[in-house]
């Protein structure tokens, strides 16, 4: 995906993209960046090159309750299909976001190498995208308003009490509110009791993921919190431009299996 700022569009080709530490700063600088989703032309052109190479294609998609994206592809990879014939193309709704998608493909990734084939690994993630669970607060409630997940108002109340909403993505993909806390400290316990709540303890995690908005020391605090409660090692990323324009700096996030991504109860 591509995104702008100041009127430069940032595309990763013409333009590359800048590194997570300097897209925050523009950020705290008070930078507003719009995100521009995927087009079929462009789908069409990155499987067509795959597919001309003589390979098969599983594409794990950021959920489509997010972005339009994920009609794009599909639109592409239709079209692409009537032209390679002997070649499979298989596009996969992720229901995911952000790292959640990116766990999603670390267990496709693992799948694929234990022999699975396309078709087997399409249908066992269609399965495990239920369960990635989503965790995750951010630090400034108007960037939750800017994307319409927010009144102004709330935005500018829960701002001067130090509100810190705890988000999830519901089993249809969409982001949506789970809980409200006070304080920073008590968001982070906040995240780990939401993948108790979720089941992770009795679910098959080789590890989760922690995804960050330039707030590193956050996120291995909430690493070290991760593993006295499940013995669990975190591997931590920074969140790039895209998640970074809709939840901004200081968004902590926190992804792994659970029995059940709907739980509401935290």
């Amino acid at each position: 995906m591509s995104y702008c700022i100041d009127g430069v569009v940032y595309d990763g080709k013409d333009t590359p993209y800048l590194s997570p530490r300097e897209f925050y700063t523009l950020i705290e600088e008070g930078k507003t960046p719009t995100t521009s989703r995927v087009s079929a032309e462009e789908s069409y052109r990155f499987f067509s090159e795959l597919l001309s190479q003589g390979k098969d294609v599983l594409h794990i998609s950021f959920s489509s309750a997010m972005s339009g994206s994920y009609d794009e592809y599909l639109s592409a990879a239709k079209r692409v299909s009537a032209q390679y014939p002997e070649r499979k193309i298989r596009v996969l709704d992720s229901k995911c976001a952000c790292a959640g998608e990116g766990l999603l493909c670390y267990y496709a990734l693992k799948k694929r190498d234990e022999g699975a084939t396309l078709d087997e690994n399409f249908e066992y993630l269609s399965v495990l995208r239920n369960r990635i669970g989503h965790a995750f607060t951010v630090d400034n409630l108007f960037h939750l308003y800017r994307g319409g997940r927010l009144s102004r108002g709330a935005a500018i109340v829960g701002q001067a009490i130090k509100v810190k909403p705890i988000l999830m993505v519901n089993e249809d993909g969409a982001l949506v509110n789970s809980a409200n806390v006070l304080g920073r400290k008590a968001a982070i316990r906040t995240l780990v009791d939401k993948m108790q709540a979720d089941g992770a303890a009795n679910s098959p995690n080789d590890c989760v993921f922690i995804a960050h908005g330039d707030c590193v020391r956050d996120a291995e605090l909430l690493a070290e919190k991760v593993m006295d409660r499940f013995g669990l090692q975190a591997v931590i990323t920074p969140t790039g431009p895209i998640i970074g324009s809709h939840c901004g700096k200081g968004m902590l996030a926190l992804l792994y299996v659970g029995e059940n991504k709907t739980n509401r109860s935290v």
